[in-house]
């Protein structure tokens, strides 16, 4: 007679009491096998003094070597070390002979492995395989981010026992390692997931194990690396093929490329967008411009629901439409859910509305892409006052770069600007777009992206926004456009930038 496992409802427990453990799980090999149990694990040694008992995987890297700081990791609290093997110069053998008697002292296991980021993932998809948990996978070219902790809060987020990637933790070090650090009580875990090329997504699904997928928008982020928009379709698509057919995959049906992957799902699906075929609908996306609010009303069933968002754009009716939907998947009251959402928060950088000196700042410059910077311009058109755009780069994009630039430089354009401020040679493409579409020379300004141009963007803005007036930060991280944020900050508060 056999008899079926009931694998626990809730993250519990160590993730091995001895090296022994962890080197059957990984196959790497034992160098110490210690008594200490672990929970938990980091690449990042300066952590675990706020998280002893967890693993350190030391990792050789191109800014510093992981393998230098394996006593520090010990001192720090660390209960097992797992080391990359290959590569070790002098002083990184001397370290990893000084950490094994260091690890002997103290009950710490040490193993040693050629494959680093292997050995975690077999962690994360032993650890998550123990726990019947509800998982949520989210993807999407524009708005991972947003989307999941709109699913998180609305869910209930900590106090309901649900957890998620922390900020935009999305690979294969980043996804696992939010796996095995999933506090104890967790129930429910939303897994932001992020691609470069195809089969990624497909590996992050094989260690979370999702039920619910949701996939935000098909976009040319990344397409320098991913390939054309079909090979980004096709990857994103992965997500879907993986859940079960138990499952539930929710599209944002107004994107043709999204809509698209109903067809690649064993899954239940659930549109959700503002036409009329969609089982979730967005009636309405009204901006507040006196309390940089938007008010999103949804039908669901005949039933409307309406969300007090506490975020300035109409594109984040998408990502608290997709919350709600994967609320009504897991049984979460829906009022109660778009309650949750009116208290949403999102990270810094990510259009962030904060009034200096009168003048509205929205500060979006974590990202760009085509979608995402077309939607920031659109909202900066409803703005009262003076409209400012500064604008930089948006990175690897690819064959699709020169016209995408162009395009948002159009779109500038037709925002109604009293002025546009495009930092960087890289996004000369905008000034140009945005010349062809109708704006005068004395509108649009070139500055470099160093911090001559970052400084004379702020004075300029400074000069000449009054009370009222509205000024949008966007571009792609490497232009690190809050670096501008900051600067005017100082000159409008009255500062020195």
């Amino acid at each position: 007679m056999s008899v079926a496992t009931v694998r626990p409802s809730r993250v519990d427990g160590y993730l091995a009491t001895a090296g022994a453990e962890l080197a059957a799980i990984t196959g790497a090999e034992l160098l110490v096998d210690g008594t200490l149990p672990v929970r938990g694990a980091l690449v990042d040694s300066r952590r675990l003094a706020e998280q002893p008992g967890a693993l350190f995987l030391a990792l050789p890297g191109a800014q510093t070597d992981g393998r230098l700081h394996l006593s520090a990791a010990i001192n720090s609290g660390a209960h097992a070390l797992i080391i990359q093997s290959g590569g070790e110069g002098e002083a990184v053998s001397q370290e990893i002979r000084t950490a094994q008697e260091r690890a002997r002292e103290r009950g710490v296991s040490v193993l040693q492995t050629p494959d680093g980021p292997r050995a975690l993932a077999q962690l994360a998809a032993h650890w998550r395989a123990r726990f019947d948990i509800e998982v949520t996978g989210v993807t999407g070219s524009v708005g991972k981010t947003t989307t999941k902790e709109a699913i998180r809060v609305a869910l209930g987020g900590a106090d309901a026992h649900v957890a998620a990637t922390p900020g935009n933790a999305n690979n294969e070090i980043g996804l696992p390692l939010a796996l095995l650090n999933m506090p104890d009580g967790t129930e429910r875990f939303v897994a932001e997931m992020g691609m470069y090329v195809g089969g990624e997504i497909r590996s992050l699904c094989t260690l979370a194990r999702p039920r619910i997928g949701v996939v935000t928008a098909i976009d040319a982020v990344h397409a320098e690396r991913a390939g054309d928009l079909d090979a980004i379709e096709a990857a994103k698509g992965e997500l879907v093929e993986e859940l079960p057919a138990d499952g539930f995959a929710l599209l944002a049906a107004d994107d043709p490329r999204v809509l698209r992957l109903r067809a690649r799902t064993p899954a239940g699906v659930i549109l959700v967008g503002s036409s009329e075929a969609s089982d979730i609908r967005i009636l309405s996306a009204e901006l507040d411009q006196l309390s940089a609010r938007t008010a999103v009303v949804l039908s669901i069933a005949d039933e409307k629901i309406a969300i007090d968002l506490p975020l300035f754009g109409v594109h984040f009716a998408r990502a608290a439409a997709l919350a709600i939907g994967v609320a009504q998947v897991c049984g979460v009251d829906l009022h109660q859910a778009a309650e949750r959402l009116s208290t949403f928060e999102l990270p810094g950088g990510r259009t962030s509305v904060q009034t200096v000196g009168g003048v509205r700042i929205i500060d979006d410059s974590y990202n760009a892409a085509p979608s995402s910077m077309a939607a920031a311009l659109a909202t900066l058109g409803t703005s009262r006052g003076a409209r400012f755009a500064a604008l930089g780069a948006m990175g690897e994009l690819g064959s699709y770069s020169a016209e995408a630039h162009l395009a948002i430089g159009r779109a500038a354009a037709e925002s109604d600007l009293t002025a546009l401020l495009v930092f960087g040679s890289e996004a000369d493409g905008i000034a140009e777009g945005a010349r062809s579409a109708g704006m005068t020379v004395d509108q649009i300004v070139r500055l470099s992206a160093d911090e001559g141009g970052i400084a004379a963007g702020a004075g300029l803005i400074a000069d000449r926004a009054r009370t009222g007036d509205t000024v949008l930060i966007k571009a792609s991280r490497a232009v690190a456009l809050e670096r501008l944020v900051k600067a005017l900050h100082e000159r409008l508060s009255g500062g020195v930038a």
